[in-house]
């Protein structure tokens, strides 16, 4: 029972002493900050009413796509594979099928990034 709670604060120490933010879904890194400020500059230019044309979004996700695609949060890096696929089928003419929910989960992991 010592060597658990040992075992534990050895964890939480370590955890406290990263310099990087620590999420449920692991840790935050370099590209998952940077992928999720890109994000971030989207949802305030959409909140500002600015609605860019569907070649404008898909650009705008590509920045997302490209900084997650390196991050070491595989939730993030597959959220931003969906997002930029729907925006390459509205850049395309498709419907915007699942960019909303989509929208709304990048949303809740940036959350903690």
């Amino acid at each position: 029972m010592i060597a658990g709670a040992l075992l534990a604060t050895a964890f939480l120490a370590a955890a406290c002493g990263s310099s990087q933010p620590v999420t449920a879904l692991g840790t935050a890194d370099a590209p998952a900050k940077q992928a999720c400020a890109a994000f971030r500059d989207r949802q305030r230019q959409q909140a500002a009413g600015a609605l860019p044309a569907p070649a404008a979004l898909r650009a705008k996700l590509a920045e997302v796509y490209q900084a997650a695609s390196t991050s070491s949060m595989p939730i993030l890096r597959a959220q931003a594979v969906a997002l930029y696929a729907d925006a390459t089928v509205i850049a395309t003419g498709g419907e915007p099928g699942s960019l909303a929910q989509d929208i709304a989960a990048m949303a809740q992991t940036c959350s903690g990034v």
